[in-house]
């Protein structure tokens, strides 16, 4: 499925507030004249995107995948689409069976009166060779606690990304990055500090002193929400011939 997150709280669902699994939830209780518990590959926050999220639900009856992927694109609000519906066993779980996972996060150079809400807007002159540099620097398994939310619970902050680049494409640049597992905001806040190490032309040296403090008070800002995208996951074995996989430009 995909979403378009801008009028989201996030995926999660939650007491107050419009989220994807609330959406996706309701309209499965409209067609099925039944309450069912989506579980989704992971959560995005408010104001992310999704064009390859997967989620499964467990029902006590057998459905027609064709069918249900018809009537729920008719229920479902313009903001969210079912790209493909099928079977699968019990084994199969959303969120555990996946091994990986990728964002995009998207900055628009120039001003347009398009890509705004789904790209970040920056004009100022970047250092891209650092940014590459930066980039190739968190490959790999590292401790990522420079760029965990602050003020959560404490967490394993080991992941181990197999992607990590900066893509230039046009009048946009795109950082794409997959790994094991992401911490909270993690994402947002490696673009964010990049971004400000780039601008000030800091130097990988000054890069590498934040990167290995673990602490986030000493890393950039976070990006904005809405330049960021999940991008796919990668399962042990493929749901649909591949297609869950991250997509990128």
């Amino acid at each position: 499925m995909a979403y378009h997150g801008a009028e989201f709280l996030g995926w999660q669902r939650q007491a107050l507030g419009r989220t994807v699994q609330g959406v996706l939830e309701s309209s499965l209780a409209t067609w099925l004249r039944t309450e069912v518990a989506v579980v989704g590959v992971g959560r995005t926050d408010a104001g992310v995107h999704a064009r390859n999220y997967v989620a499964h639900l467990e029902v006590d009856r057998e459905l027609d995948a064709g069918e249900m992927l018809f009537r729920l694109n008719r229920f479902l609000p313009p903001d969210v689409v079912l790209l493909e519906a099928v079977p699968v066993d019990e084994s199969v779980h959303a969120r555990f069976s996946a091994v990986a996972r990728g964002y995009s996060y998207r900055i628009q150079r120039q001003k347009s009166v398009f890509g705004r809400d789904t790209s970040w807007f920056y004009e100022r002159e970047l250092n891209e060779t650092l940014l590459h540099e930066m980039a190739a620097s968190v490959l790999g398994e590292h401790h990522f606690g420079a760029f965990e939310r602050s003020g959560g619970a404490k967490t394993n902050g080991c992941c181990t990304l197999h992607r990590a680049q900066w893509v230039v494409a046009d009048d946009a640049l795109e950082f794409q990055v997959e790994g094991n597992r992401f911490l909270r905001n993690m994402v947002r806040s490696l673009v964010g500090t990049m971004v400000e190490q780039a601008v000030a032309d800091r130097g990988l040296a000054e890069w590498n002193r934040v990167f290995s403090s673990q602490k986030r008070t000493e890393s950039g800002p976070s990006a904005p929400a809405q330049g960021l995208t999940f991008a796919g996951a990668h399962f042990a074995v493929p749901l649909f011939d591949g297609r869950e996989n991250p997509h990128f430009i």
